[in-house]
């Protein structure tokens, strides 16, 4: 569903820009196609990292969704989110002590193990508490996956233990008091928009799965098939076929379940549930001409959406986007779109026509809801975190306030040893600062 241009506008009268505005329907549909496409067979866990808000976790867990988190603050706010310690999964190659600590508290279904000196360090730490620790073993296989985007293994990497390493070393895992290994957890690679190429490296991680559990002796409980499935950003990109996902990878799913009957199956979905449910707003405040182009210079850029700005591409390309004004006209421009910052690579869109746009009127990038302002450097400048908005049965609803000046400066000293803190002059948000020992 494509949100309304009367929606965001009211959006953005209500709340300012920059913005972020999700659908609530949306999302509710991605989920329940992607749900629905595996009869019950594959459990879907939510990636935080795609779009950690509270009320967009909260809502997939009310859908059923599990949840996959890689930090901390992750883990707290998926349990804050109301999803069951059962239906969360740890994942992550640099997890601290208090972190680890706080999973096997909460006892949460798995730990995901991404290294040997990870695996030693989760069993000590279960050791000191008298307990076992739930892991799952994050392999790095052999065989990479093809057609990703961003390969995540099958290469060198930091994520996961390789496969050679998993068959050589089988007394180090098998023999760690305090840890039981209730299976593994692949993560081959991301925005994957071929049906074939994710039911392909799901066969594959299903025979790896069973190679290592008869090399182990081991049965395992806990097959993780990662997930990475994509959504088209550019031309002559296709949506991902959800329909020949199922037909391709039913007939597999349901024969591994028929020999394994107590194992759980885990796809994580990130990209895929939230991105197309998500607008970026910003407001144009100025239009300029330099050498022969125009530029629409946004309150909004990079320091918001740095996906959009083409953060991790080669090739520079736009974001689908639409100009939302009060006043459209039939004349057509085209357009270079900037944000406010000092620095070149603030560019949301090159060469983009555009209907004749005027000072005041929104630029609104679509399939934003995944990696938009958790992924962009929201600090620089001090502009400070967006705005984010949910549309429910019609209704905007503030789901995150936009940072304020206070937000920024009330952590900062002057210096450690004089402890003078800024803090604010009572009143109203925006009133002056100043300093007070602390």
């Amino acid at each position: 569903m494509e949100i309304s241009d009367s929606l965001l506008m009211q959006a953005a009268k209500n709340f300012g820009t920059p913005l972020y505005v999700y659908d609530r329907e949306t999302i509710e549909k991605h989920y329940l196609n992607l749900n629905n496409s595996f009869a019950e067979e594959i459990d879907i866990f939510y990636s935080l990292k795609a779009n950690p808000n509270l009320s967009v976790s909260a809502l997939l867990n009310q859908l059923g969704a599990g949840a996959e988190v890689c930090s901390g603050v992750e883990l707290e706010t998926a349990l804050l989110a109301g999803y069951a310690p059962q239906n969360i999964i740890f994942v992550g190659p640099a997890k601290k002590k208090e972190e680890i600590i706080r999973a096997l508290e909460n006892r949460i279904y798995a730990i995901v193990c991404e290294s040997k000196e990870e695996l030693l360090l989760i069993n000590e730490l279960a050791k000191t508490r008298s307990e076992v620790a739930n892991v799952a073993i994050r392999a790095n296989p052999a065989f990479t996956v093809r057609d990703a985007s961003l390969k995540m293994g099958g290469i060198p990497s930091q994520f996961g233990i390789d496969q050679e390493e998993l068959f050589k070393n089988k007394n180090f895992f098998l023999n760690q008091s305090h840890v039981n290994i209730r299976g593994i957890h692949v993560f081959n690679g991301t925005r994957i928009l071929n049906a074939e190429t994710l039911a392909e490296n799901t066969k594959n991680i299903f025979a790896l799965a069973d190679e290592l559990s008869a090399a182990w002796n081991q049965a395992f409980d806990l097959i993780d098939i990662g997930g990475g499935i994509g959504v088209p950003y550019f031309k002559n990109e296709n949506h991902f076929n959800t329909e020949k996902l199922k037909k391709l990878l039913i007939p597999t799913i349901f024969s591994y379940k028929n020999s394994h009957k107590n194992t759980r199956i885990i796809l994580e979905s990130g990209r895929y549930l939230v991105a197309n449910a998500g607008v970026f707003m910003s407001r144009i405040d100025c239009i300029k001409e330099s050498r022969g182009r125009q530029f629409l210079i946004t309150d909004g850029g990079m320091n918001c959406h740095l996906t959009a700005a083409g953060y991790g591409s080669m090739l520079k390309r736009n974001f689908p986007l639409r100009l939302v004004t009060k006043n459209p006209s039939h004349r057509k421009n085209k357009y270079h779109i900037t944000g406010p910052l000092c620095t070149p690579a603030d560019t949301m869109g090159q060469d983009v026509e555009l209907s004749e746009a005027s000072p005041g009127d929104f630029i609104a990038i679509m399939a934003s809801g995944a990696y938009g302002p958790s992924a962009s450097p929201v600090l620089f400048l001090g502009h400070g975190h967006p705005a984010e908005v949910l549309i429910d049965q019609g209704e905007c609803k503030l789901i995150r306030d936009r940072d304020f000046l206070e937000d920024f400066l009330r952590k900062q000293y002057i210096s450690p040893s004089s402890k003078r803190k800024a803090r604010l002059e009572e009143g109203e948000r925006g009133t002056a600062i100043k300093l007070s020992e602390s």
